[in-house]
């Protein structure tokens, strides 16, 4: 049984050591001058092809990291193409730990694809913008409208030092999927509050099912247990201070390390799979499929694997519950990826108008939707046809953006440095091998370097 969601989340996950990454884009910068010409206070340029024209594009998708959904890109591409009968577009599907590795240097040195489908983060997409390898997308947001359909929070992810340089391809946020019909078995209560979370991993655990499916043998699932943590604690306030390098927040905040220490419980009294750095992502979603595991901690780009694999069991999605019952609600997550037009573009209009169809048509729209992957346009009411699994992550999310909104993922997005930190630290502390106050302190010597750096 392939696990798609494993290699789904690994694209924001599966990024190169800090090293690397700053040295591709030390080529880029000083390579830019001989891309295009571009800088990042103009907007792309109208020549070249217009849509409708005879053009070729080729689009780089991270969707090799989700085979599930390429069918729904290769749908709307043919619908694109017959629309318009002179345009050929051609994609090629890489997981993004490939495109992180290829994209900055074949970039920089003049040549690559039209379009990519990148990781949303300033660590990522937003050093492209910095080494001046993706276009700004102001003149196509003002003529498409994509400035008033994107949500303020989209436009604001993908916005750097004034301009937009990406389409945000789908919204995901981390919370808590149970299964209800285990529970209602069990006669064990949803976990729709903090303390019923707890009282249902202690029963959950009294028969010999694991609370919380878990596995951080690809470290990257840390940041979503420990995220959930810190998003049920602390202020979003907080968060977002600390996990931007314009921001002065620290990760040693007490309540930071407060939030870490309440994940670390919760491994301590054995609601997490057993011996876990050793467990894969794919083994401990295996754990949930089967019913060997109740809950899972996971995001809203899970939801497409568990419609697939669990079709016969009542699959349940709820926000990770806030400690303070009296707080607003908030979630860890931010955006599944997004789409940017390229310095190397030789067809920037036709590329803008490609985006423009397979993301904000009516019919891309109730496609991605219908596949599980939540919107990034605003919506005043849900689409009918929905699974229940659907209707629930939608709810939950736009929620949470109408409450007090929804964070980062934890550890990944301001800097490689800092997500070099995790990596290397967080199967550390939740195995007890290092406190929660000594792991704050390297995340925050990691972003302390970064931000340092990009003065």
């Amino acid at each position: 049984m392939r696990n798609t969601a494993t290699l789904l989340n690994q694209r924001r996950r599966g990024l190169q050591p800090a090293a690397a990454i700053s040295a591709l884009l030390l080529i880029a910068l000083a390579l830019t001058g001989c891309v295009s010409g571009q800088s990042s206070g103009s907007s792309a340029s109208a020549s070249g092809p217009q849509p409708g024209g005879a053009a070729h594009l080729t689009v780089l998708s991270q969707l090799g990291d989700n085979p599930a959904l390429q069918p729904v890109l290769n749908r709307l591409n043919a619908a694109y193409m017959k629309a318009h009968p002179k345009t050929t577009v051609t994609i090629q599907y890489l997981t993004l730990d490939e495109l992180t590795k290829t994209v900055p240097s074949t970039l920089a040195s003049g040549s690559g694809p039209d379009v990519i489908d990148y990781d949303a983060n300033e660590s990522t997409i937003g050093s492209l913008a910095k080494a001046h390898l993706v276009v700004p997308l102001d003149s196509y947001a003002q003529s498409y409208g994509w400035d008033s359909k994107l949500t303020p929070s989209t436009v604001s992810r993908l916005t750097y030092d004034g301009h937009l340089y990406g389409v945000g391809r789908s919204s995901e946020g981390v919370g808590l999927f149970y299964n209800a019909d285990l529970f209602h078995r069990l006669g064990i209560a949803p976990p729709t509050t903090y303390a019923a979370l707890i009282t249902a991993a202690q029963q959950l655990k009294a028969h010999g099912v694991i609370p919380f499916a878990f596995g951080d043998k690809d470290q990257w699932p840390s940041s979503h247990l420990v995220g959930a943590a810190i998003h049920s604690i602390v202020p979003l306030s907080t968060v977002r201070n600390v996990e931007t390098l314009a921001g002065t927040g620290t990760w040693t905040d007490p309540a930071i390390v407060s939030a870490i220490a309440t994940a670390v419980s919760w491994v301590k009294d054995g609601y997490v799979t057993p011996n876990f750095n050793g467990v894969s992502f794919a083994q401990a979603e295996g754990q949930f499929y089967t019913g060997k595991a109740g809950m899972f901690i996971e995001g809203t780009g899970v939801v497409p694997d568990l419609e697939a694999n669990m079709p016969h069991t009542d699959v349940r999605f709820l926000p990770f519950p806030m400690k303070d019952p009296s707080a607003k609600q908030q979630m860890e997550g931010g955006l599944g990826g997004a789409w940017a037009i390229t310095s190397t573009s030789k067809a920037p209009a036709v590329a803008a108008d490609w985006i423009n169809f397979v993301h904000f048509s009516p019919e891309a729209q109730q496609a991605w939707l219908a596949a599980g992957v939540l919107p990034t346009t605003s919506m005043s009411s849900t689409p009918s046809g929905l699974s229940l699994l659907v209707k629930d992550s939608l709810k939950v999310t736009q929620t949470a953006q109408a409450d007090s909104g929804v964070g980062y993922w934890t550890g990944y997005a301001s800097s490689p440095l800092v997500t070099d930190a995790w990596n290397s630290g967080a199967q550390l502390v939740l195995s007890g091998q290092q406190s929660p106050a000594s792991f704050a302190k390297s995340l925050q010597d990691a972003l302390d370097q970064a931000r340092s750096g990009s003065k």
